[in-house]
C-alpha cells in the first residue's frame, strides 16, 4: 500500500459540473482538473495530476497538512491542525482516502486529497504510476 496526493482549488461553483467528474458520462472526465465524485477515481486520472507519492502514512499527512495550512491562512477554528493531522494518519494506516477541503472566500473552494494505493473500494482501479510493481522490484 501507498499514497498519492491530490489537490484542487477554484471556483466552487465548478462543482456543478458533474459530468466531467464522474467516469462513466464521457471523456471529458479523464481531462478535468476538476475533483472526480468519489475519491478512488481520482486513480482513474493521468499520473500528471499526482501531487506525490508515500510509502507511509504519516508523509502523506504531513503533505496534506503543509498544504491545508497554506490554503487555509490562520488555521481552521474548528478543529486544530496536528489533531486533524493525527486523524489523518489513523485513516491512511486503516487504509482509507483522506480528504480536507473548504471554502477560503465567497466562492472560492479548496481541497486536498491523499488517496490509498490500491484502492480497496476500487481494487479495480490500478495504480496510475505501477508505483506499486516498482517499489517491489530490485533495484539495478
Amino acid at each position: 500500500m501507498h499514497f498519492h496526493g491530490y489537490e484542487w482549488a477554484g471556483d466552487g461553483r465548478l462543482l456543478a459540473k458533474e459530468p466531467e467528474r464522474r467516469p462513466v458520462e464521457g471523456a471529458g472526465f479523464r481531462l478535468s482538473e476538476l475533483p472526480p465524485m468519489m475519491t478512488g477515481w481520482w486513480l482513474l486520472r493521468p499520473a500528471a495530476q499526482i501531487r506525490g507519492t508515500w510509502e507511509t502514512a504519516t508523509d502523506a499527512a504531513d503533505w496534506l497538512t503543509e498544504r491545508y495550512e497554506e490554503h487555509t491562512p490562520g488555521g481552521d477554528p474548528w478543529l486544530p491542525i496536528e489533531a486533524r493531522r493525527q486523524c489523518a494518519i489513523e485513516q491512511l494506516t486503516g487504509a482509507s482516502d483522506v480528504m480536507w477541503s473548504r471554502w477560503i472566500s465567497d466562492t472560492r473552494w479548496s481541497s486536498h486529497y491523499v488517496i490509498v494505493c490500491p484502492n480497496k473500494i476500487w481494487p479495480d482501479i490500478p495504480c496510475p504510476t505501477a508505483y506499486a510493481a516498482r517499489a517491489a522490484s530490485p533495484s539495478d
